[in-house]
């Protein structure tokens, strides 16, 4: 029996983009079979709900409400919900697994940290950095970055995502051997049925948030529930926006994906 869990999950307490509270996610959740969620809100550099005038302890009490309030109804259901958060930099965002409310509260320099920094610092407290959605192209967004050095996976499935981008994120880690993951995105719960919902499948049932961290660093064995079909590279080039290739130094060291591209 897999144990199923969404991976990119987003409450109205948090995110500005919500439009669910945690607590509404639950029942929903189960509905669909699935045994947790991780709650990935919008942090500090994003598209974050929280006002950022606020003192930090204060700021952080607001930004972890989403997942405190899921998490309360997760306990009284019997349901598994897991922290994370969300990071944007240049349009270019990062799902961070592993960390507490305790770590944010005594770091308060992680809203100022360059991806470099934020990867070293998560690692230094035993998580994971995944890149979100890295070939998503919006109108918001100006550039794609490719940060090849300063994650440990890449989000090459997301439901929000068109199936190019998929296909080509999918590439992308192949090519780095970074481990894959999937998952939704959702904003608010009925913004997609049960067939468009994605996330990660293990063979048992998951302690921790650490515990999912720790398989991605160590490659450990689990499965993406997403569609085959959206990976399915097709070989044509439906990239528009400028690129920026970065290096473990958190350094462009590319412009040009088919100088990238070591099957081309």
């Amino acid at each position: 029996m897999p144990f199923l869990y969404e991976t990119h999950l987003h409450t109205c307490q948090a995110s500005a983009c919500g439009r669910s509270p945690g607590h509404d996610y639950i029942k929903r959740y189960q509905d669909f079979g699935f045994e947790g969620i991780i709650v990935t809100d919008h942090f500090y550099g994003g598209n974050c709900a929280v006002d950022r005038s606020l003192p930090w302890p204060e700021w952080v009490k607001r930004f972890c409400a989403g997942y405190e309030d899921a998490a309360e109804e997760g306990q009284k259901q019997g349901f598994q919900v897991f922290f994370g958060w969300e990071q944007c930099y240049d349009g270019d965002e990062y799902l961070v697994y592993g960390l507490d409310k305790a770590w944010l509260l005594a770091h308060p320099e992680c809203v100022r940290m360059t991806r470099g920094e934020q990867y070293a610092a998560v690692h230094a407290a035993g998580g994971c950095v995944v890149q979100a959605h890295p070939f998503r192209q919006r109108s918001y967004l100006s550039k794609i970055h490719l940060s090849t050095g300063c994650v440990d996976g890449v989000e090459a499935f997301n439901s929000c995502n068109e199936q190019e981008w998929d296909a080509q994120a999918l590439r992308y880690a192949n090519q780095l051997k970074l481990p894959i993951t999937a998952g939704s995105d959702i904003h608010q719960i009925y913004q997609m049925p049960k067939e468009e919902i994605m996330g990660v499948s293990f063979d048992h049932k998951l302690q921790s948030v650490q515990e999912y961290a720790a398989a991605i660093r160590h490659c450990e064995p689990y499965k993406v529930n997403a569609p085959k079909e959206r990976g399915q590279w097709t070989g044509r080039e439906s990239v528009i926006l400028p690129v920026d290739i970065r290096d473990k130094h958190d350094r462009t060291v590319s412009r040009s994906l088919k100088d990238f591209w070591v099957d081309e």
